[in-house]
């Protein structure tokens, strides 16, 4: 698996930082693998962020909701997750709501309101076909599009999604070809850019 260096630290406030921690920890409890995942997640969208130029307060938000962006798995039954994406249509029903959920849980956290779109939104399509809202293009939050891009090549590549694991040049491919499909082409653009200049390293 390709690692990207985290280059930005956590948020510098205690409180953001303590509850940043806590719900990692229990993310790690419910499934060690969506742990890393988020990690794993999070440095690709910082990378992306970067490439795109995007002020650093930004790429540190986008860094935040990318860390959080899978704690309304805490609400999805182990059974359905291991499951995944080999679901019913009444699994998938539930599994879907984990993007509200995750949003929901920060919505009394006032240091993180800004990041609850980015998380509720993180399973848009860019072509309006994604959840919850079914937005499309530029009406889905930036960094919702972003992550929605982290998170498809980190799972499609992760060995721990067992037999439909795929190389990074066939998790690449996936990814150019739904461009401007499912995902924001500028987006894609930036993060093949950041996986180049990772491998080149």
């Amino acid at each position: 698996m390709l690692t990207i260096p985290q280059f930005l630290e956590f948020p510098s406030d205690e409180d953001s930082l303590e509850t940043i921690e806590f719900f990692l920890k229990m993310l790690e409890k419910k499934n060690k693998t969506l742990y890393l995942h988020s990690q794993q997640v999070a440095n690709y969208s910082v990378s992306t962020a970067a490439k795109m130029g995007l002020p650093l307060a930004e790429v540190a938000c986008i860094k935040t909701a990318s860390l959080l962006h899978d704690i309304g798995h805490l609400s999805i039954p182990n059974t359905i997750l291991v499951k995944y994406p080999y679901l019913s249509t009444r699994e998938f029903s539930t599994y879907k709501n984990h993007a509200l959920a995750g949003s929901s849980m920060l919505e009394n956290i006032p240091e993180f309101s800004h990041i609850m779109k980015i998380i509720l939104h993180h399973h848009e399509n860019w072509d309006g076909t994604g959840y919850p809202k079914r937005l499309k293009g530029v009406n889905i939050p930036l960094g919702s599009r972003i992550i929605a891009v982290a998170n498809y090549y980190d799972r499609t590549i992760n060995p721990c999604t067992q037999n439909w694991q795929k190389s990074h040049a066939s998790a690449v491919k996936e990814l150019q070809n739904l461009a401007g499909i499912h995902f924001d082409p500028d987006v894609i653009a930036a993060f093949l850019k950041a996986l180049t200049s990772t491998i080149k390293k």
